[in-house]
């Protein structure tokens, strides 16, 4: 494909990620609901990066890195971080007793959900977006993905901890003891218990 079509195909998505995105980021501060700013602050430029690598790191416009045991550690964190994304939504669709259309929205779930992946770790699906960014940064080894892949982990941590805060304040005492009992991300610890 022709440079300047790459150029121009990258462009279009990106901004239909920053517009997709932005309207949620708007809703954020709005409401004041600084996760849901961090969280889509951070997904546009999770998309960001995959985007670009794909369009253009690709086809040569920067340099990536080229060790292939690295880039198969990073294939191979795809499973876990796409089985803690989707267990996440699909357990908080089952369980939450949502209200509205999606779970994922400002004011989603009506009780605390701790079964399915919500068993190991508080927030399952900001573990799941780490660890994929993380992979990004594996597979695509490119300064790029290394920047804002590292800006987009800290942004997803940010996420969940200011979720946690959020739903302390939305359930209170069995949110309290929910996370008294399960760890926030360290899904290892949350497997011993």
């Amino acid at each position: 494909m022709n440079g300047i079509y790459r150029y121009i195909i990258s462009a279009v998505i990106c901004a239909v990620i920053w517009i997709l995105n932005g309207r949620y980021i708007a809703d954020g501060v709005r409401k004041h609901v600084v996760s849901e700013t961090y969280a889509h602050t951070a997904l546009g430029i999770f998309f960001t990066v995959l985007t670009l690598e794909l369009t253009l790191g690709g086809a040569g416009f920067w340099t990536q890195g080229d060790i292939l045991w690295v880039r198969i550690v990073g294939l191979a964190l795809y499973a876990p971080s796409i089985v803690l994304v989707l267990g996440s939504s699909i357990q908080l669709h089952r369980k939450g007793e949502v209200k509205g259309s999606i779970a994922l929205s400002i004011n989603g779930t009506s009780v605390v959900v701790d079964s399915g992946v919500f068993r190991f770790v508080q927030h399952p699906m900001w573990l799941g977006m780490i660890i994929w960014a993380i992979a990004l940064m594996l597979v695509f080894q490119s300064v790029l993905s290394m920047v804002l892949g590292a800006v987009a982990i800290g942004l997803f941590r940010m996420t969940a901890m200011k979720e946690t805060e959020f739903n302390m304040e939305k359930f209170g005492d069995p949110y309290r003891e929910y996370i008294e009992r399960v760890p926030m991300l360290n899904v290892f610890k949350g497997l011993r218990k």
